[in-house]
C-alpha cells in the first residue's frame, strides 16, 4: 500500500484528525497528488482496514479506523526529531500566555517533515477567535521574545513531558527568563509564529496550502472551532 505516494499524506492527516470525516475530493486537498492517487491510496489503506469509508450522497467519506489508532496522548510526541519537541512545548506555552482567544495550534514546515537543523524555523500556525491584528503584532512580538530565550539543559531533556510542563510551568518561565543565565549546553531557536482568525484565513481560503499546514501539519491544540475551519477550507471548492 505505501507504493501509493499518497499514503502518508492521508494517514498523517486523519490519524491528526481522528474525529474529522471528509470526502475523496476534500481528502486530495491535503495530499500533494490527484484526486485520482489519493482514491487509490484510499482503496488500498481500507482493504488494510487502516482507514474506514462510507457512503453519504454522491460522496465516498474517510475517516481513520480509529480501533486501530496508535497515537500518543501528548502530540508533541509525534515530532519526529526529539531535539524540537521541547522548544515547540516551550512556545506553546508562551503562545497560552500571551495571546488572546487561543482556539488551535498546528506545527508545520521542516520541523515535521523531520528535515529541520539548527538554522530551521520552528514554525507554529496559530488560531485565534478575534482581534486579528493585534494579536498578530503580539505574536511577532513573541516570536522574537522566545528567540532570546536560552533553554538550559534541565528543560531540553527530549523526555520532558506535557505533565512536567503544566505542573512547574511558573517555574520553569522563570529560569528561561532569569538575567543571570550562565548554561553551557544552553539552546537558542528561531521561531515564526502565524496568526490568523476563523474570518481571515477563510477569506483567503483559496491561498491556503492545506497540503502543508493540515496535511503534513501536526495540531499541538485543537478545539471545536479549528476542526470547523478545517472542513470549511477543505470545502471550499
Amino acid at each position: 500500500m505505501f507504493k501509493h505516494g499518497a499514503t502518508p499524506h492521508i494517514l498523517n492527516f486523519l490519524s491528526d484528525n481522528p474525529d474529522i470525516d471528509v470526502s475523496i475530493r476534500q481528502l486530495s486537498r491535503v495530499v500533494p497528488m490527484s484526486e485520482r492517487a489519493t482514491r487509490e491510496a484510499v482503496n488500498a489503506l481500507e482493504t488494510n482496514d487502516l482507514v474506514q469509508t462510507y457512503n453519504q450522497g454522491n460522496a465516498r467519506r474517510v475517516h481513520i479506523n480509529r480501533a486501530r489508532l496508535d497515537k500518543p496522548e501528548d502530540p508533541i510526541r509525534s515530532i519526529p526529531q526529539t531535539e524540537f519537541q521541547t522548544p515547540a512545548r516551550v512556545a506553546c506555552r508562551y503562545i497560552d500566555d500571551e495571546l488572546n482567544g487561543v482556539r488551535g495550534i498546528i506545527l508545520f514546515g521542516s520541523v515535521v517533515r523531520g528535515t529541520a537543523d539548527r538554522q530551521s524555523d520552528i514554525d507554529l500556525w496559530v488560531l485565534v477567535a478575534e482581534d486579528h491584528l493585534q494579536q498578530r503584532h503580539e505574536a511577532n512580538k513573541l516570536a522574537t521574545n522566545l528567540e532570546e530565550l536560552q533553554i538550559p539543559p534541565t528543560i531540553a531533556l527530549a523526555d520532558a513531558t506535557e505533565a512536567d510542563f503544566e505542573a512547574n510551568w511558573k517555574q520553569i518561565r522563570a529560569q528561561l527568563e532569569a538575567d543571570d543565565q550562565d548554561w553551557a549546553s544552553a539552546q537558542r531557536y528561531s521561531f515564526e509564529i502565524i496568526v490568523e482568525t476563523p474570518e481571515s484565513i477563510l477569506s483567503q481560503s483559496d491561498r491556503v496550502e492545506a497540503d502543508q499546514l493540515f496535511g503534513q501539519g501536526i495540531t499541538l491544540l485543537s478545539s471545536e472551532l479549528l476542526e470547523r475551519v478545517k472542513m470549511e477550507i477543505l470545502s471550499d471548492e
